[in-house]
């Protein structure tokens, strides 16, 4: 099996290299044809175009995350090739721009129509169970062909890394500063936490909410949290490794009910306990309270007494990152993604083989 990856997308975003290196490490062949990014999705017709002859020969046409506007020139294209195309919708823009960032108007609507279309007509993919239900529930239909592949975690980088052993407790977020990541709820935990010397927050990152998380700190006068500038994603697991205590997410939004971050997966497999927000989705994949420890989504004290627990217990915090990352390679490294999906693959083969058949006959 050859499977062309495309879109607008960076080779080292965790989703897109998970599945590559999946993929890869259960005998199917992946080529890239990478569109540029930065660009409007009117500007990257001619690259596409300019790709008809690597997609010709392939035997699916992947669409990257991310990429739900350019969705309905590439399935045309792949109808044209006589390809069957699949779309990783792990962020729509419904989800992720009407719903999170409150665009409202006719390009919500437009949006509205973008995503009902690409999830009617395109095999695709989502991260988990309860985002496959939210987007029947903000679109009003049933994603009949969409199937579940959770995020997982790429095992090159994110592997088991020995505890600190310093005294000193550095509790760690990392992240984009998008409104579910709740980085208020963590200062507000921070702030609670004040008086506790030998614990120390590290914030890695920038992002929509980043200038009012700093404003915030400042008006909170917080002495134990640091801003650090975004670290490159090949140097990310050793600085986590740093960490005692790594934070997921907590903002009390319905994001926070289906979605698992990458961050939750990568801090797990290198051993860290985690603290975050439960939610249905979570538990689709881990158990609270064994694989890491959760809080209620938006409750700052809950979050503050978490991490006095773990800090003042060196055996607890073993006990959870081994368990975590017991169950990262249990079940979500690589190539048990690329299993599930070249499962997905062989599905949306064999019918338009089958129709070719047909064709030709």
């Amino acid at each position: 099996m050859r499977v062309c990856m495309t879109g607008a997308f960076a080779a080292d975003y965790p989703r897109h290299q998970i599945i590559r290196a999946g993929l890869e490490r259960v005998g199917v062949e992946v080529v890239s044809a990478a569109l540029p990014r930065g660009v409007s999705t009117t500007r990257l017709i001619v690259p596409l175009l300019r790709q008809r002859r690597t997609l010709r020969h392939c035997d699916v046409i992947f669409i990257t995350a991310f990429n739900p506007l350019l969705a309905p020139l590439i399935w045309a294209l792949g109808h044209s090739l006589r390809k069957p195309v699949v779309l990783d919708y792990m962020v729509g823009l419904t989800d992720g721009i009407v719903e999170e960032r409150h665009e409202g108007g006719g390009k919500a609507q437009f949006y509205r129509l973008v995503d009902r279309f690409n999830i009617q007509r395109l095999t695709s993919l989502t991260d988990t169970q309860a985002h496959r239900a939210a987007y029947q529930r903000l679109l009003g239909i049933a994603p009949t062909k969409m199937s579940v592949l959770p995020v997982g975690v790429y095992d090159d980088w994110f592997n088991p890394k020995s505890l600190p052993t310093d005294e000193s407790i550095l509790v760690q977020f990392f992240g984009t500063y998008i409104p579910f990541h709740g980085v208020d709820v963590i200062l507000e935990a921070a702030h609670r936490l004040r008086d506790e010397a030998q614990i120390r927050f590290e914030l890695i990152g920038r992002g929509q909410s980043y200038k009012a998380a700093v404003a915030r700190a400042e008006a909170l006068k917080l002495q134990n949290v640091s801003f650090i500038d975004p670290v490159p994603p090949i140097a990310l697991a050793d600085r986590v490794a740093q960490a005692a205590i790594c934070l997921g997410v907590f903002g009390a939004r319905e994001k926070t009910g289906y979605v698992v971050p990458n961050k939750v997966f990568q801090c797990m497999a290198i051993g860290r306990p985690v603290i975050t927000a439960d939610s249905p989705a979570l538990r689709e994949y881990f158990s609270p309270g064994r694989d890491l420890v959760t809080v209620a989504p938006g409750d700052a004290a809950a979050l503050a007494d978490a991490i006095h627990v773990l800090a003042d217990s060196p055996g607890e915090r073993e006990r959870v990152g081994t368990a975590a990352a017991q169950r990262i390679r249990e079940a979500y490294l690589p190539q048990h993604i690329g299993a599930r999906l070249k499962a997905v693959l062989e599905n949306v083969i064999s019918p338009s083989l089958r129709s070719l058949e047909g064709a030709g006959g």
